[in-house]
């Protein structure tokens, strides 16, 4: 599992660790920065049978694991009922991945583990100190969170997110992403951006803050509101 996520990999603090680099970026950007928080619709359920066994193929899961989790995926049904009606028949998507069961993280996790081999192979992201390792995404689950040091450098790993979502059958919940422009340390107005999957996605300015696992963020965390909120 990729260091950048945190949701399922043994030994991670779960949410401190993004949050902690919020924190640092935050207290250290005096310098150009470009931000954007990622959130996907439905997220477990979105997940492709067919994708999470090439997963499961391209981490090398034993075959007769992966021939026992198939045929488990091949008897999930979903069943809808109705007050006034008995539900006789199962139906629904037995083709995406079901919440609730215990498998259901870390097969998640998984699947969206190339697109952190694939950010972190851009050469992008937000290096705090000259000659230092480039952050380019921390992740909790499907929360992601990328950092760019230009909006141009950003747009690239925005595209490369997209694409690879879009390649997967996942989509983005535009309504609930956006996007944040540092200028020498100082928010920068601009319009909202268009993808290459049909979304949009809104820019933040120096008054609007967005949540993230939690906590209401611009350059980093706004302290002041939070401690309002409590």
């Amino acid at each position: 599992m990729s260091g950048a996520q945190n949701g399922c990999r043994g030994g991670s603090r779960g949410t401190k660790e993004p949050l902690l680099i919020d924190a640092v970026i935050g207290k250290v950007v005096k310098r150009n920065l470009s931000a954007a928080w990622i959130d996907y619709k439905k997220a477990f359920d979105s997940v492709p049978h067919t994708w999470i066994k090439r997963v499961l193929e391209l981490y090398e899961v034993e075959c007769t694991v992966r021939d026992f989790l198939g045929q488990c995926m091949g008897q999930w049904t979903t069943i809808l009922c109705h007050l006034s009606r008995p539900a006789d028949d199962g139906c629904g998507e037995p083709h995406k991945d079901k919440k609730g069961g215990c498998l259901s993280p870390i097969w998640f996790c998984l699947s969206l583990n190339p697109l952190s081999t694939l950010l972190e192979g851009s050469e992008r992201g937000f290096q705090l100190r000259k000659g230092g390792t480039k952050v380019t995404h921390p992740f909790y689950m499907d929360d992601l969170k990328l950092f760019a040091s230009s909006r141009s450098h950003l747009m690239e790993l925005l595209n490369i997110t997209c694409d690879f979502s879009n390649s997967i059958g996942m989509e983005l919940g535009s309504y609930k992403c956006a996007i944040l422009h540092v200028e020498r340390g100082r928010v920068a107005n601009s319009e909202g951006i268009d993808l290459s999957m049909p979304i949009s996605i809104k820019t933040l300015s120096e008054a609007e803050t967005y949540r993230y696992l939690g906590m209401s963020q611009n350059i980093g965390v706004d302290e002041a509101g939070m401690k309002q909120s409590v």
